[in-house]
């Protein structure tokens, strides 16, 4: 459903705590009673685990990320977990508390409040899907109380990785529940059946689910045994049905199990894949062999970088697996020649292969500056020629490099390909650590035009928090090209770059939060502040 701090609303479920469902029994079982002993499927296999957090993750796969959602009942029991044998997953325990909902879950792609895989096709516009499936291989045994497991996604006005929350419909689909998991009258009986043999319902529409989003939530009829889902026929079905638009996004794909008081559980995922236009990204150790990008040969007209080109470099000849005769990933940026001060977003196109993922990804921008992650963002502030480096490394421990050249001008403006909503995707982990374009001029003179707003507000996910507790801070743009970004968190702590900011006060008191930004098209500086009450 939702999590980073939403607030559910009740909607109305019939509980019957006897109605009791398997699928795929585990190794271990569970009792229906609830008694679970929290972490035993990582513990057995030596696994990475998180227990008990604050949206804790584990990166799965290169484009699937594991998340702890604790959002709804603090006091139950749950971890993460991803095993040796590349299966993965999560166990809970809610036997003695009540309410609801938790929501453990894997997703790959996007989410409405700026979280990002690095699936370059996401968001999608709706009508640009082509095909659309999920492939699905899951054990599951829960039992004590109400549950579900469901996929979702969210249709948003914008890329969500530049304007967070502008989300209009959350879309789920329910494989399977339990426990007197309920809807009331189906609305729209067995609306379809897709080219796989899955019989589709549309159970109900509420005008909201966990936010002011219209829900509509839909149900594979006798639920879903495994294999692949055409979710493409939903696509259409809402196009067609319901009038939607096709220029809203779709954010990306999140699955998991919802669960109220009483229920535990386990569930591992062996294979859990999505193919959007002929891509397929994959996790699990059942994942499709399929490549999960098209080819890159060639990085830019600039700079023609191939796979062959970027496993010469030293770095790449030290690895000594099999696989470091292939590039792992290599640059793809919005431009090559951009002008003094325009900002550059630098992506990755991921040629790791079959049986490998990426782990790492390491930044050199050729002036100083450097990052990590899917994407770096940056403007340079003097003309000149700049060679960007990017090391990758997979899971199997081989590396490699690419470089692609990037050509600074005097002058002019942005290019068209540069100002898109899109291309200014950057986030905490990805951000440049060194931003070249401020000075003594810069954030820490400036103050925000009243007569305008400014180019950046801060959206917190709270303003009273207690201490210890996560704050998130977003970056809401009004202007789609910034080139400067500079946060004061009122308690010594600064970030510079950065769309997204998770933070903990150590101390009670009231702490004023600043957030500087630049226009690139102007080169202003604007300031807006929050204050934050920890108590």
């Amino acid at each position: 459903m939702t999590g980073d701090n939403q607030t559910r609303s009740d909607v109305p479920r019939g509980i019957d705590a006897d109605n009791y469902t398997r699928r795929h029994f585990l190794k271990g079982g569970v009792a229906a009673a609830g008694a679970l002993t929290l972490g035993s499927a990582a513990t057995v296999s030596g696994a990475d685990q998180v227990c008990n957090s604050d949206y804790g993750t584990i990166d799965v796969s290169n484009t699937f990320t594991l998340m702890d959602n604790r959002w709804g009942m603090d006091d139950a029991d749950q971890c993460i977990w991803l095993n040796d044998d590349g299966t993965y997953g999560y166990d809970f325990d809610a036997s003695t508390t009540s309410g609801g909902i938790n929501y453990p879950e894997v997703f790959t792609g996007t989410r409405p409040w700026g979280d990002d895989t690095g699936v370059p096709e996401f968001p999608l516009r709706r009508g640009d899907v082509d095909d659309l499936v999920m492939e699905v291989d899951a054990d599951l045994s829960i039992g004590g109380g109400e549950w579900d497991w469901a996929e979702e996604w969210w249709l948003c006005t914008d890329d969500p990785t530049v304007n967070p929350e502008t989300h209009q419909y959350e879309i789920m689909l329910l494989l399977d529940w339990g426990g007197g998991h309920d809807h009331g009258t189906v609305q729209d009986p067995e609306a379809w059946t897709d080219q796989f043999g899955n019989t589709v319902s549309l159970w109900t529409v509420y005008e909201e689910g966990g936010t002011s989003a219209d829900f509509y939530i839909f149900r594979i009829e006798g639920g879903h045994d495994g294999g692949k889902i055409d979710m493409a026929e939903i696509v259409d079905y809402l196009s067609a049905n319901e009038g939607i638009s096709e220029d809203l996004l779709i954010t990306g794909f999140e699955l998991g199990n919802e669960y109220w008081g009483g229920a535990s559980g386990e569930v591992t995922y062996n294979q859990f894949d999505v193919t959007v236009n002929g891509a397929t990204y994959t996790s699990g150790p059942g994942g499709s062999t399929s490549s999960t990008t098209e080819e890159s040969t060639t990085t830019t007209e600039e700079d023609p970088t191939t796979e062959a080109e970027t496993t010469t470099d030293d770095s790449a000849d030290d690895s000594t697996t099999d696989a470091s005769s292939d590039a792992i990933a290599v640059i793809d940026p919005s431009t090559t020649t951009p002008a003094v001060g325009e900002y550059v977003d630098f992506h990755i196109e991921d040629t790791s292969g079959n049986g490998r993922w990426i782990t790492d990804l390491a930044w050199d921008l050729g002036d100083g500056a450097t990052g990590t992650g899917w994407h770096a963002g940056h403007s340079y502030a003097s003309a000149g020629e700049y060679v960007v480096e990017l090391t990758a490394t997979a899971n199997d421990g081989s590396t490699s490099v690419d470089t692609v050249t990037v050509v600074v001008g005097d002058g002019g403006s942005p290019t068209e390909e540069t100002t898109t909503d899109e291309e200014t995707t950057t986030d905490e982990e990805t951000t440049t650590t060194e931003e070249t374009t401020s000075d003594d001029s810069t954030s820490g003179d400036s103050t925000s035009d009243s007569s305008t707003d400014p180019y950046g507000e801060i959206a917190p996910s709270a303003t009273t928090v207690d201490v210890g507790e996560t704050v998130y801070l977003e970056l809401d743009a009004n202007e789609s090209w910034l080139t400067g970004i500079e946060w004061d968190l009122g308690d010594g702590t600064t970030d510079s770059g950065s769309w997204h900011i998770a933070h903990a006060y150590d101390e009670a008191g009231s702490y004023t939060v600043t957030l500087d930004t630049q226009s690139g098209s102007t080169g202003e500086w604007t300031t807006d502040s929050v204050t934050i009450d920890v108590v």
